[in-house]
Protein backbone atom coordinates (compact mmCIF):
# COMPACT_ATOMS: atom_id res chain seq x y z
CA UNK A 1 0.00 0.00 0.00
CA UNK A 2 1.30 3.44 -0.84
CA UNK A 3 0.34 6.88 0.26
CA UNK A 4 -1.45 8.90 -2.38
CA UNK A 5 -2.30 12.56 -2.43
CA UNK A 6 -2.72 14.25 0.95
CA UNK A 7 -1.15 11.22 2.68
CA UNK A 8 -4.20 8.99 2.15
CA UNK A 9 -3.47 5.27 1.64
CA UNK A 10 -4.14 4.15 -1.91
CA UNK A 11 -4.61 0.35 -1.58
CA UNK A 12 -7.22 -1.36 -3.74
CA UNK A 13 -10.64 -2.11 -2.25
CA UNK A 14 -11.81 -5.65 -2.97
CA UNK A 15 -14.30 -8.25 -1.75
CA UNK A 16 -12.73 -9.94 1.28
CA UNK A 17 -11.70 -13.57 1.35
CA UNK A 18 -12.50 -15.74 4.37
CA UNK A 19 -8.95 -15.24 5.66
CA UNK A 20 -9.23 -11.47 5.19
CA UNK A 21 -12.54 -11.40 7.09
CA UNK A 22 -10.79 -13.22 9.96
CA UNK A 23 -7.96 -10.67 9.84
CA UNK A 24 -10.43 -7.76 10.10
CA UNK A 25 -12.23 -9.44 13.01
CA UNK A 26 -8.93 -10.09 14.81
CA UNK A 27 -7.76 -6.53 14.23
CA UNK A 28 -11.03 -5.14 15.55
CA UNK A 29 -10.93 -7.42 18.60
CA UNK A 30 -7.37 -6.31 19.39
CA UNK A 31 -8.44 -2.67 19.13
CA UNK A 32 -11.49 -3.18 21.38
CA UNK A 33 -9.43 -5.12 23.94
CA UNK A 34 -6.84 -2.35 24.08
CA UNK A 35 -9.46 0.40 24.41
CA UNK A 36 -11.84 -1.45 26.76
CA UNK A 37 -9.96 -4.20 28.63
CA UNK A 38 -13.02 -5.17 30.71
CA UNK A 39 -15.03 -6.21 27.66
CA UNK A 40 -14.91 -9.92 26.99
CA UNK A 41 -13.39 -11.33 23.84
CA UNK A 42 -16.09 -11.78 21.17
CA UNK A 43 -15.03 -15.41 20.83
CA UNK A 44 -16.54 -15.83 24.31
CA UNK A 45 -20.02 -15.00 22.95
CA UNK A 46 -22.55 -17.62 24.01
CA UNK A 47 -24.97 -18.64 21.25
CA UNK A 48 -28.66 -18.78 22.05
CA UNK A 49 -30.60 -21.22 19.87
CA UNK A 50 -34.04 -22.35 21.05
CA UNK A 51 -36.80 -24.03 19.04
CA UNK A 52 -40.31 -25.35 19.52
CA UNK A 53 -41.19 -28.48 17.56
CA UNK A 54 -44.36 -30.34 16.79
CA UNK A 55 -44.25 -33.80 15.22
CA UNK A 56 -40.47 -33.37 14.68
CA UNK A 57 -41.04 -30.16 12.69
CA UNK A 58 -39.67 -26.80 13.82
CA UNK A 59 -42.61 -24.41 14.20
CA UNK A 60 -40.87 -21.57 16.05
CA UNK A 61 -37.44 -20.49 17.15
CA UNK A 62 -35.25 -17.77 18.55
CA UNK A 63 -31.60 -17.19 17.65
CA UNK A 64 -29.25 -14.80 19.33
CA UNK A 65 -26.19 -14.49 21.50
CA UNK A 66 -25.22 -13.45 24.98
CA UNK A 67 -22.17 -11.20 25.31
CA UNK A 68 -20.90 -8.19 27.26
CA UNK A 69 -23.72 -8.63 29.80
CA UNK A 70 -26.30 -8.35 27.04
CA UNK A 71 -28.64 -10.51 24.99
CA UNK A 72 -28.91 -9.78 21.29
CA UNK A 73 -32.00 -11.33 19.71
CA UNK A 74 -31.13 -11.83 16.06
CA UNK A 75 -34.18 -13.85 14.93
CA UNK A 76 -37.53 -14.67 16.50
CA UNK A 77 -39.77 -16.62 14.14
CA UNK A 78 -43.09 -18.43 14.47
CA UNK A 79 -44.65 -20.36 11.59
CA UNK A 80 -47.73 -18.49 10.37
CA UNK A 81 -50.01 -21.44 11.16
CA UNK A 82 -48.96 -21.26 14.83
CA UNK A 83 -49.09 -17.51 15.46
CA UNK A 84 -51.32 -15.90 18.10
CA UNK A 85 -50.79 -18.89 20.44
CA UNK A 86 -48.16 -17.39 22.72
CA UNK A 87 -45.20 -19.27 21.23
CA UNK A 88 -43.21 -16.13 20.46
CA UNK A 89 -43.75 -14.79 23.97
CA UNK A 90 -42.69 -18.15 25.48
CA UNK A 91 -39.53 -18.25 23.39
CA UNK A 92 -38.67 -14.66 24.23
CA UNK A 93 -39.18 -15.29 27.96
CA UNK A 94 -37.02 -18.43 27.84
CA UNK A 95 -34.30 -16.54 25.96
CA UNK A 96 -34.35 -13.75 28.54
CA UNK A 97 -34.22 -16.25 31.43
CA UNK A 98 -31.29 -18.06 29.81
CA UNK A 99 -29.46 -14.77 29.24
CA UNK A 100 -30.01 -13.65 32.84
CA UNK A 101 -28.48 -16.91 34.04
CA UNK A 102 -25.44 -16.07 31.88
CA UNK A 103 -25.13 -12.60 33.45
CA UNK A 104 -27.03 -10.52 30.88
CA UNK A 105 -28.56 -7.31 32.19
CA UNK A 106 -30.12 -5.97 28.99
CA UNK A 107 -31.70 -7.41 25.84
CA UNK A 108 -31.89 -5.70 22.50
CA UNK A 109 -33.14 -6.43 19.00
CA UNK A 110 -34.21 -4.99 15.68
CA UNK A 111 -37.45 -5.73 13.83
CA UNK A 112 -39.27 -4.56 10.72
CA UNK A 113 -42.68 -6.12 11.46
CA UNK A 114 -43.21 -6.90 15.14
CA UNK A 115 -42.85 -3.58 16.99
CA UNK A 116 -46.19 -3.90 18.79
CA UNK A 117 -45.37 -7.46 19.91
CA UNK A 118 -42.09 -6.42 21.52
CA UNK A 119 -43.72 -3.44 23.23
CA UNK A 120 -46.31 -5.82 24.73
CA UNK A 121 -43.40 -7.95 25.98
CA UNK A 122 -41.90 -5.00 27.86
CA UNK A 123 -39.35 -3.79 25.32
CA UNK A 124 -38.77 -0.06 24.87
CA UNK A 125 -38.44 1.52 21.45
CA UNK A 126 -35.02 3.16 21.13
CA UNK A 127 -34.58 3.88 17.44
CA UNK A 128 -35.98 3.79 13.94
CA UNK A 129 -34.20 3.46 10.61
CA UNK A 130 -36.36 4.26 7.55
CA UNK A 131 -36.06 1.67 4.82
CA UNK A 132 -37.21 1.47 1.21
CA UNK A 133 -40.58 0.14 0.07
CA UNK A 134 -42.47 1.53 3.03
CA UNK A 135 -40.82 -0.56 5.73
CA UNK A 136 -38.67 0.54 8.62
CA UNK A 137 -36.29 -1.06 11.07
CA UNK A 138 -37.20 -0.54 14.74
CA UNK A 139 -34.69 -1.01 17.57
CA UNK A 140 -35.80 -2.13 21.03
CA UNK A 141 -34.19 -2.82 24.39
CA UNK A 142 -35.31 -4.23 27.72
CA UNK A 143 -33.62 -4.18 31.11
CA UNK A 144 -33.32 -7.73 32.39
CA UNK A 145 -32.47 -6.63 35.94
Amino acid sequence: MTKGQNGVASGAIQVATTAQVAAVAQGFQAFVSAQHPLLADESADLPLQLVITEANRVIAGVLGRVFWQGLEIEVLWVDEAYRQRGLGRRLLQQAEDHARAQGARVAYLRTAQAAAFYERCGYRHCGYLPRPLGTGLHSFHKELG
